[in-house]
């Protein structure tokens, strides 16, 4: 009867002082800093089982066919205001375009990165345009090209971007891509719902064969400080082809704000697939920082919310991510890990310090 006692007490007082954890829609504490105040321009980020980091960074403007992918340990995460110069380790992708999809994926063998591949320069320098979606084994120190014979892609047809997020827990990797037009007009697809998520096995993904592809549409690189001087070609290479696969699920999410709670009003900043619920989040400085949640069938499970906290609020001046002079704080990337939502913010401050942020929430709940 007193081992009984003890115990309860012991839970009990680990219940009480077990940290809370707020949702999307209440104040910031401290409880809902991973990773705060890194000097990184972040475009998504991720974590591998042990709790480490990996930011996707896309840095100055003329060069952009280069991202960053920086790993912060978890014993050099920060939490403090003070601004973290420390990056970690990093691995290069050469012309992986604007990563709006990124992900870690956990082996045997150690981390890989699952990220976009093959996007084109376009008049701006920037690239954008990808046409596969490659993984490759997080090697630190290392540039990574797309030809690397190590690395493998995934291909099915499509236009435009093409993006990737993971739920290896639930044996599920998902692309959100636009189709063809003349496939958008045989399916009938909702142009206001024309960006799709289409959600595959992993196992499946990865157990497909190996077949020749040629990428339908040019691929033009290089110049302007990449490796390779400027020019198109067509692209022969081996790949999977998803597009013999069945998938589990295809959910077309909202374009241009034209439906009832406006989502996708503003930037779309990234996705997220978790175990039956696809998350999208979406935001600028402007607009502020909003979440909403599909399921597989289509609907809207979880309604766009605001995140509480990309408004301006005391917070930010406690935790000295951003400040009222500047007024810069963007949402960069949504992921469920572990149970809780994980949402990237990139801020700036009135003294030009631009920081990179995750910010842990409860999950949240959809009826």
């Amino acid at each position: 009867m007193r081992s009984c006692f003890l115990l309860f007490m012991v839970i009990s007082l680990f219940t009480a002082c077990s940290p809370k954890v707020g949702g999307i829609d209440e104040p910031l504490t401290k409880n809902s800093l991973y990773d705060i105040n890194r000097k990184v321009i972040s475009q998504q980020f991720d974590f591998d089982k042990e709790g480490n980091v990996y930011y996707v960074e896309l840095t100055q403007s003329h060069r952009q066919f280069l991202v960053n992918i920086w790993r912060i340990s978890v014993d050099k995460l920060n939490r403090s205001d003070k601004l973290a110069l420390y990056k970690g380790d990093s691995m290069s992708v050469i012309f992986a375009g604007h990563p709006t999809g990124f992900a870690i994926e956990d082996t045997p063998d150690g981390p890989n990165v699952w990220i976009s591949n093959y996007a084109s320069k376009q008049p701006d320098k920037h690239y954008w345009q990808s046409q596969t979606i490659s993984r490759m084994k997080y090697i630190p120190n290392s540039i990574r090209m797309p030809d690397d014979k190590d690395i493998e892609h995934f291909w099915f047809p499509h236009r435009a971007d093409i993006n990737v997020a993971l739920d290896t827990k639930h044996d599920l990797v998902a692309f959100s891509f636009y189709y063809m037009p003349e496939d958008e007009k045989k399916l009938h697809i909702d142009k206001y719902r024309s960006r799709r998520v289409r959600i595959y096995r992993l196992s499946d993904a990865l157990a497909s064969p190996l077949e020749n592809i040629t990428l339908p549409r040019k691929w033009y690189r290089g110049g302007d400080g990449a490796p390779l001087s400027y020019d198109s070609i067509t692209v022969t290479l081996k790949a999977h082809d998803l597009s013999h696969l069945p998938p589990v699920a295809e959910i077309g999410t909202h374009v241009s704000g034209k439906n009832p709670e406006k989502i996708n009003s503003t930037a779309w900043q990234g996705f997220d697939v978790d175990k039956d619920i696809v998350w999208f989040s979406e935001g600028v400085t402007s607009s502020g920082a909003y979440l909403t949640g599909y399921a597989f069938n289509d609907s809207v499970v979880s309604h766009r919310t605001k995140v509480l906290s990309s408004d301006y609020c005391p917070e930010w001046d406690e935790f000295g991510v951003c400040d009222s002079a500047k007024r810069q704080y963007e949402n960069e990337g949504v992921r469920v890990w572990k149970g809780h939502l994980y949402l990237g913010m990139f801020t700036k401050r009135a003294d030009g310090e631009y920081r990179s942020n995750i910010m842990k929430f409860k999950r949240k709940k959809y009826k």
